[in-house]
C-alpha cells in the first residue's frame, strides 16, 4: 500500500482497515517526521526572515525534498485544505489537534502567529532554540541508552555464547551438531534484529547504500572464493586439521574485510571532513552576504580563498561549476543532492531557498548556528561510547582461551572415557554419550566454527552500535579476525 493510500484512509476515518504493514509504514513516517522537524523549524525561521506571511511556510516546506517526511506532510496538509474546502489557517488548526512533538509545535506556532500578529521572527527563533535544546537532550538520553546497549551486546553476543560453547564442549557428542547449527541461526537472527533496532535510533547523516553495494560486488567474491578454497582443501595448512570450518570462515572474512576497510576508511575520512567543515562553510557564506555579496558569489569567494580542506574544496568547486553551467544554486543542488551527506544536502537546499527568497545574512547566520549546534550534538553523542570499542575483543579473547583449555583437557578426557565405555558397554551410565577419539576432531571443528561465528557476529554488532554504520563493523571484523587467527595459531602450537 502506498503512503498516499495510507493517509487517504486515515483522512476518511478508516484506521481499522489499515493492515499491519501499512501501520508500520505510518509509524516510520511519524518517526522520520519528528527527526526532520527541527530542520523544518529552521527552514520556517528563514522563510519569515524574508517577510513572507507565516502561512507561506507550509507551501515552502512542501517543496523541500531534502526533508522527505516534512515535504510529504506539508503536501498532505495542502491537499486536505482543498479536499475539505477550508482555508489553510482552519486546516492547520485541525492539524494541531492531531499532532504532537516538535512537528506539532511548529504547526501551533504558525497558527498562533497568524492569529495574534506576533513578530514571526522572534517566535520562530525561540522555537528553534527550544527544538535544538530538546534535540541535544534527546541525544544525551540516547547516548546513555547506547552505553547500556553495548554492555548488553557483550552479554548477549559475548558472555552467553561463551557459556553455551563451553557447555557444548563439556557435553560433546555427535548429537550436539544440530544444536550448534540451531544456536548459530538464533544468534544470527538476534544480530539482525539488533542492527535494525540500532538503525532506528541513530541520526541520519549519509546514505552509504551505494558504497555497500560496490564493496559487496567487488570484494565479497574474493572472500567467498578464499573461504571455500580453504574449506575444500585447495588451500592446505596444518591448522585445517583442527580448525577447518573456523579457519575457512576467518580467511574469507579477512579477504573481504581488509580491502573493504581500506575503502571505508577513505570514505569515512571524506565524510568526517565534510561534517567538520560544514559550520565553517556556512558561517563564511553568512559573513560574505553581510558584506553585500549574493549567496552564489559568496560560495565562489570561499572557493578562491580556500582553507576548508581537500575534499570540502572539491565539493565546493563542484557546486560552483554546476551552478555556472545550469544557471542557479537550485539547479546545482538538484544535480548533486544524491551525492551529499544529509546535513550538507539540507544546508545546500536552504542556501538555495535563502537565495531565492532574499532572506538576508541574518537567516544565513541562523543556519550556521543551527548546523554548528547540530554537529556538536552529534559529536558528543558519538564520543560517549568510544570507551567500549575494545570490549568485544576482550570477550573474544576470553572465549577462545577458555575453549582451548577445555578442548585440550576436558574434551580429551571425555574422549578417553568414551573409548573405555565403547569397549566396556554397560559399565556405567552417563546422561550423554562421550565422544570417541575418532569423533573428537569433528566435534572440535564444529564448536570452534560456532565460536568463530559468534565472535564475528559480536564484532559486527559492536561496530554498528558504536559507529552507527555497518561500514564501521569492518574495522571490528578485521581486528577480531586477526585476534582469533592468532589465538588459533598459538593454540595449535600448544597441541
Amino acid at each position: 500500500m502506498r503512503r498516499e493510500d495510507i493517509f487517504r484512509k486515515l483522512i476518511l476515518g478508516k484506521p481499522k482497515r489499515l493492515g499491519l504493514f501499512a501501520r508500520l509504514k505510518y509509524r516510520d513516517h511519524v518517526s522520520r517526521l519528528e527527526k526532520e522537524a527541527p530542520f523544518a523549524i529552521l527552514a520556517s525561521s528563514m522563510v519569515v526572515e524574508s517577510v513572507l506571511p507565516p502561512l507561506k511556510i507550509i507551501d515552502v516546506l512542501s517543496k523541500i525534498d531534502s526533508l522527505e517526511a516534512v515535504s510529504f506532510e506539508a503536501k498532505r496538509i495542502l491537499r486536505d485544505t482543498q479536499l475539505n474546502l477550508k482555508h489553510l489557517a482552519e486546516q492547520l488548526e485541525e492539524e494541531v489537534k492531531n499532532n504532537t512533538g516538535v512537528w506539532g509545535k511548529l504547526l501551533a506556532s504558525i497558527v498562533n502567529v497568524e492569529a495574534s500578529g506576533l513578530d514571526p521572527r522572534l517566535v520562530f527563533n525561540d522555537l528553534l532554540q527550544v527544538a535544538l535544546r530538546d534535540l541535544r537532550t534527546m541525544y544525551e538520553k540516547t547516548s546513555r541508552r547506547f552505553q547500556t546497549l553495548i554492555s548488553s551486546a557483550s552479554v548477549i553476543f559475548g558472555a552467553f555464547p561463551m557459556m553455551i560453547s563451553i557447555l557444548f564442549a563439556i557435553m560433546a557428542s555427535s548429537s550436539i551438531i544440530p544444536l550448534v547449527l540451531s544456536y548459530m541461526f538464533a544468534v544470527f537472527f538476534m544480530a539482525v534484529t539488533w542492527l535494525f533496532t540500532v538503525d532506528l535510533q541513530v541520526p541520519r547523516l549519509a546514505d552509504y547504500k551505494p558504497f555497500y553495494k560496490r564493496i559487496l560486488f567487488k570484494w565479497l567474491p574474493l572472500g567467498a572464493a578464499l573461504g571455500v578454497s580453504s574449506y575444500i582443501g585447495l588451500i592446505y595448512t596444518p591448522l585445517t586439521l583442527v580448525y577447518r570450518k573456523a579457519l575457512s570462515l576467518l580467511l574469507g572474512t579477512l579477504a573481504f574485510s581488509i580491502p573493504s576497510y581500506i575503502e571505508w576508511r577513505k570514505q569515512k575520512m571524506i565524510q568526517e571532513e565534510l561534517f567538520e567543515t560544514l559550520p565553517i562553510f556556512l558561517r563564511s557564506i553568512a559573513e560574505q552576504t553581510s558584506k553585500g555579496f549574493s549567496v552564489g558569489q559568496a560560495i565562489e569567494n570561499i572557493l578562491e580563498s580556500g582553507g576548508l580542506g581537500k575534499y570540502t574544496s572539491r565539493l565546493i568547486s563542484l557546486i560552483v561549476k554546476e551552478a555556472r553551467i545550469f544557471g542557479s544554486l537550485r539547479d546545482a543542488y538538484g544535480r548533486l543532492k544524491e551525492l551529499l551527506p544529509f546535513p550538507w544536502r539540507v544546508s545546500l537546499e536552504l542556501l538555495a531557498l535563502t537565495d531565492e527568497l532574499g532572506s538576508g545574512s541574518g537567516a544565513l547566520h541562523r543556519l550556521a548556528d543551527t548546523m554548528s549546534e547540530y554537529m556538536i550534538s552529534i559529536r558528543e553523542f558519538r564520543r560517549s561510547s568510544t570507551g567500549y570499542s575494545w570490549l568485544s575483543l576482550m570477550m573474544a579473547g576470553l572465549t577462545l582461551v577458555l575453549m582451548m583449555v577445555v578442548s585440550n583437557t576436558v574434551m580429551v578426557k571425555l574422549a578417553l572415557i568414551g573409548s573405555v565405555l565403547e569397549e566396556n558397554k554397560g559399565m556405567v551410565s552417563l546422561p550423554f554419550n562421550p565422544p570417541s577419539p575418532s569423533e573428537l576432531p569433528v566435534l572440535k571443528d564444529w564448536i570452534y566454527f560456532m565460536i568463530t561465528s559468534n565472535i564475528l557476529t559480536l564484532a559486527v554488532v559492536t561496530g554498528k552500535t558504536l559507529g552507527w554504520c555497518i561500514g564501521d563493523s569492518l574495522k571490528e571484523l578485521l581486528k577480531t579476525s586477526l585476534l582469533t587467527l592468532t589465538f588459533m595459531i598459538v593454540g595449535w602450537g600448544m597441541l
